[in-house]
């Protein structure tokens, strides 16, 4: 039976195959030229990709969905902590590995002041001010002075819409977790292993919220075969968390994932969070590469009807975003607890005891679960088989072909007489001349339409991000201009807490709010535009390499009908070097990432603090002396209009910050991503052009220079240009064979 695995050990079969045929040209000819080298680069990079290449699968959800739980189901243990902490959970990224082993990336110290900085934005100098106006988390006069200042802000205004403010928890835990973490940190990014017996310390770490806000990535490399290699399973946050910037991190994971998996708990249903972040995902054009996980929690269903009513309402609300979705409903936990037999705890195995006897739901959620592995399976392989497997089996073809052509005509040249082998050097010579100037003129071309491709960029993003008519800038501003304080909530603090304790906590809410609207909107907005982008400049850099392709297969066409008059037959049967959706697996395979999404959030540390301090200072001064003989009454009128005019002063800075923080992320985007992009497009497509030419006009003096001065014998040159040709043409019918497999094992197969 086909299975992608198979499919990639026999391609890494034909690559090692044509790497050894490719050494023993080496060694015959006594050189590397230019056109061997090249060769020899693909292999490397066809064996690295097929090796590394990485299908990355995100399952998302609300809180307390059963992600964790149904992530552990593929793994048949519960290796992922259930329910950690929702303030600083971060992506857990799960692969197969020889055994045991969690790595745990810790964030550098600068990351963790930024973090410290951007919450103690606006924070009240009366309370604390580092002695260099920037806290260092590793001075303890710093964390002393900053844990008494936090204890000092009246708490009950800490609490909005009955949650905390997610700012204040930030700094909270990250001076409760110092004390662990701080002594393994160093000045340069640290990781902590955990393998074999002690796996189970990562735990520590996630279930613990202040030790898990110090980390920045978690990789657990597990030694269980379900998912096979090369399959990184994520755990990502709740995407209804209070945090916003853990909605950034699961954008920034969703725009480099294969596949997604939703999961909507059978308890809940589909819920207005659900809706909200499933047209988030919508938006930034993914949504159709997702299936649905309804996880069933059977206590809370009667029958198999009942269930069934549940998955089908679900089924119809999804519809409504996305045509016929792929929906499947199975109970995570039952699977979990099944493959888990002999090592559940006691009340576990009383549950799944009694969960057994419910034959029809188990029944149901079995056979539910076995369509959804199938097709679950049948998508990791598909997705990437044409990509992966099918532009590098190309690629491997022009060499093979290439060494077949280039042992066939040393073999005629060498075995012919003096003459007729100066002709043969001459005509080569000034075909080869012929090709270059086509390739200098391909290059020229390529080099123009990259000059344009970022001009245009250039414009499109500047456009984009217009202050004053781009829609995404748009609609930041107006989120600030817009966003109406509850002043009411205040008043009572402004008796009992200074003024700029006030406005502290009054710029921690506008800017948790404000945080939410760039996460939610603006950050999707951006992937949206930018994908687009990135179709444009495929689609326009293939539209003028288009015509040079037939220009090289005319030229080579020429070539092979002169050698054919001189009595040498060329292999005509040459794979283009343009394969079919050749930038796709380029852009896909490159290690171009977009700048951060949660990089849009870090406005903070431009606001001109002191400038709204001072104003609110200066206004509680002279309403201090205005009212000396007024009543309390009035006392809080005039502090609520001078906290309304430190409000309007604070959305202007914070306005004035956005922008020129965006500004900087455009910038970002332009030259570190979008314009890297285009070369790296250009340059693939030249390349891809050129293979043709290699593979017909590669070196063939230096071996007959080696064969007249004697250096080499004749005969067993002879032989050994015979044997590389016949070992060419085999790992062609090689090919062959495989190209016809993989076309066989992509062609979509319906699923019930």
């Amino acid at each position: 039976m086909l299975s992608f695995q198979s499919l990639k050990t026999e391609l890494q079969q034909v690559n090692h195959e044509t790497t050894a045929s490719l050494e023993r040209v080496i060694s015959l000819s006594g050189m590397t030229n230019e056109t061997f080298q090249t060769w020899q680069e693909i292999c490397e990079t066809v064996h690295r990709q097929v090796s590394e290449d990485v299908i990355r699968v995100a399952v998302v959800g609300a809180i307390k969905s059963g992600k964790s739980t149904f992530v552990n189901s593929l793994f048949k243990e519960d290796y992922l902590k259930r329910g950690a902490g929702v303030v600083t959970s971060i992506v857990t990224r799960i692969r197969s590995g020889p055994y045991l082993k969690a790595t745990l990336y810790f964030k550098a110290w600068d990351e963790i002041n930024a973090d410290m900085q951007q919450a103690l934005a606006l924070f009240p100098a009366s309370r604390w001010q580092a002695s260099d106006d920037r806290f260092d988390m590793r001075r303890e006069t710093d964390r002393q002075e900053l844990e008494t200042a936090l204890g000092a802000l009246n708490s009950e205004l800490l609490i909005s819409d009955g949650s905390r403010n997610v700012n204040s928890i930030i700094l909270d835990l990250y001076l409760k977790g110092y004390d662990t973490v701080g002594p393994i940190m160093t000045s340069e990014q640290t990781t902590k292993v955990f393998e074999d017996d002690a796996f189970d310390g990562q735990r520590e770490f996630v279930g613990s919220d202040e030790l898990a806000v110090y980390l920045k990535d978690i990789e657990l490399e597990i030694n269980n075969g379900s998912l096979g290699t090369n399959v990184e399973i994520a755990d990502c946050q709740g995407s209804d968390s209070p945090n916003p910037l853990h909605l950034a991190m699961i954008q920034e994971y969703l725009v480099r994932a294969h596949l997604l998996i939703y999961v909507v708990s059978s308890r809940t249903g589909l819920r207005q969070a659900d809706i909200r972040f499933l047209s988030m995902i919508k938006q930034m054009g993914i949504l159709e590469n997702t299936l649905f996980i309804v996880n069933c929690d059977f206590s809370e269903h009667e029958s198999v009807d009942d269930l069934s009513v549940l998955v089908d309402r679900i089924r119809n609300e999804l519809a409504m975003l996305r045509p016929e979705p792929d929906v499947y409903a199975i109970s995570s936990l039952l699977n979990l607890f099944r493959a888990k037999q002999g090592k559940n705890s006691e009340k576990d195995a009383q549950r799944l005891a009694q969960w057994t006897q419910e034959e029809a739901l188990v029944a149901y959620s079995d056979q539910e679960s076995e369509c959804f592995y199938a097709h679950f399976q049948d998508k990791l392989a598909r997705e990437r088989s044409s990509l992966l497997l099918a532009n590098n089996l190309e690629r491997l073809g022009v060499i093979s072909s290439g060494l077949m052509n280039w042992a066939r005509l040393n073999h005629d040249v060498v075995n012919g007489d003096a003459q007729g082998v100066e002709k043969i050097l001459e005509k080569i010579d000034f075909h080869r001349k012929q090709m270059g100037k086509v390739a200098s003129l391909i290059k020229s071309t390529l080099d123009g339409s990259v000059q344009k491709v970022k001009k245009d960029i250039k414009t499109n993003i500047d456009r984009f991000f217009d202050a004053r008519y781009g829609r995404t800038m748009k609609q930041v501003v107006e989120a600030i201009r817009t966003y109406q304080m509850p002043l009411e909530r205040y008043e009572d603090g402004l008796v009992a807490s200074g003024f700029t304790d006030i406005l502290f906590l009054v710029y921690q809410d506008f800017k948790e709010s404000l945080d939410k609207q760039l996460a939610e909107k603006v950050n999707p907005m951006i992937i949206k535009f930018v994908r687009e982008e990135e179709g444009r400049i495929a689609e326009y850099l293939e539209s003028i390499a288009g015509p040079y392709e037939t220009m090289v297969h005319e030229a080579v066409a020429d070539y092979l009908e002169s050698m054919e008059q001189m009595g040498i037959s060329l292999d005509s049967e040459l794979t283009s070097g343009s394969p079919k959706n050749g930038l796709t697996a380029m852009h896909h395979g490159s290690e171009l990432v977009l700048p951060p999404l949660g990089a849009t959030m870090r406005y903070s540390a431009r606001i001109k603090t002191e400038a709204v301090v001072k104003l609110g200072v200066y206004s509680l001064e002279t309403m201090v002396r205005k009212l000396l003989k007024k009543d309390v009454n009035d006392n809080i009128k005039q502090k609520i209009k001078a906290l309304e005019d430190g409000i309007k002063r604070m959305k202007r800075e914070t306005e004035r910050s956005v922008l020129m923080h965006l500004k900087d992320y455009k910038e970002n985007v332009k030259f570190q991503y979008m314009y890297k992009l285009t070369d790296a497009m250009s340059e693939y497509l030249y390349k891809g052009l050129l293979e043709s030419f290699d593979a017909y006009f590669t070196d063939i003096s230096n071996l007959v220079a080696l064969i007249r001065e004697e250096h080499i014998d004749k005969a067993a040159a002879l032989e050994e240009l015979v044997h590389i040709e016949r070992n060419a043409l085999r790992v062609l019918g090689n090919i062959d064979g495989l190209r016809e497999k993989i076309q066989q094992f992509v062609e979509p197969v319906e699923m019930t």
